[in-house]
């Protein structure tokens, strides 16, 4: 049966790029791994058991592992009835912490408390779970953690009776500066579905739009958007900007120095440090 030359690259073309956008998806899918840190908090700890459910819900792989803290407040069965994980591990038992990061491709640590915040900022690893994240940031593994249960500034910790003095809660918002820093990227527990899949994607090059498409076999038609993300308008001087970050650093400031107004949204941390820095270059800080 003679074919058109024409038609039968055209053909080989279509079958090479379904071939090959299967290939990226199950590559993709491969990489929804994540080891979940459990570090005792337990503000914060329904919205962590929402988002990490979603996550499962959309295919990622999860193994948790508890510190001697999180074992006796969450304990091993809580974590099981409410995440379902691949493998539950609590500090104690042995366990092999530096293989179980390299085994999996995120590390979440959707309950970071104010000991552990503490002790990464000041690069101290003298149990399980700072020495497994000091692995994973060794290892170049994003790592994400969500700050509701180390904040000084939280509503529900002042409710508790949370009063310690200001230069204290400043130490407090000066370890979580060090930790962004470090890369570690800081969120909330009602967004950590939402920028663990943000930073999932980005690492594929891949805009949502390019991803629900090859995943929907390409027939979805290509919005002429680019990506949501956070981009400054102008550096012009007396422009603004709107910043989309849970904690605003020093630096985040020192970056925008030509600018006259940053946006933040309400549940913004701002530091003490940015906030000085700030007024040192007549920047005004908004809410929206």
């Amino acid at each position: 049966m003679f074919i058109n030359a024409d038609l039968e690259n055209a053909l080989m073309s279509t079958i090479i790029g379904y071939v090959s956008d299967q290939i990226v998806l199950r590559y993709m899918d491969a990489c929804k791994t994540a080891t979940v840190l459990f570090s005792g908090a337990l503000i914060g700890y329904g919205e962590a058991v929402k988002a990490l459910k979603e996550l499962k819900d959309n295919g990622w792989k999860l193994t948790a592992v508890l510190s001697r803290a999180a074992g006796e407040v969450l304990t091993e069965e809580r974590i099981r009835n409410d995440i379902d994980p691949e493998a539950v591990f609590v500090e104690g038992a042995p366990i092999n912490g530096r293989q179980i990061i390299d085994d999996n491709q995120y590390v979440i640590i959707p309950e970071l408390t104010i000991n552990t915040a503490a002790k990464v900022a000041n690069c101290i690893s003298d149990n399980l779970l700072t020495n497994m994240i000091s692995r994973a940031m060794a290892t170049g593994k994003p790592v994400i953690a969500s700050i509701d249960g180390c904040c000084p500034d939280s509503e529900i910790r002042a409710k508790l009776g949370f009063k310690v003095t200001e230069s204290y809660k400043a130490r407090m918002r000066r370890n979580l500066e060090d930790l962004q820093s470090y890369g570690i990227v800081l969120t909330v527990n009602s967004n950590l579905c939402s920028k663990v899949t943000k930073i999932y994607e980005s690492s594929f090059d891949f805009s949502r739009e390019d991803i629900e498409r090859k995943a929907s076999g390409g027939n979805m038609p290509k919005e002429d958007t680019a990506p949501e993300k956070c981009v400054l308008k102008s550096q012009e001087a007396g422009e603004s900007i709107v910043i989309d970050k849970n904690v605003i650093s020093r630096t985040d400031i020192a970056r925008y120095s030509g600018l006259s107004r940053i946006v933040v949204s309400k549940g913004t941390v701002v530091t003490d440090l940015a906030s000085d820095e700030a007024r040192r270059r007549g920047i005004e800080i908004i809410r929206e």
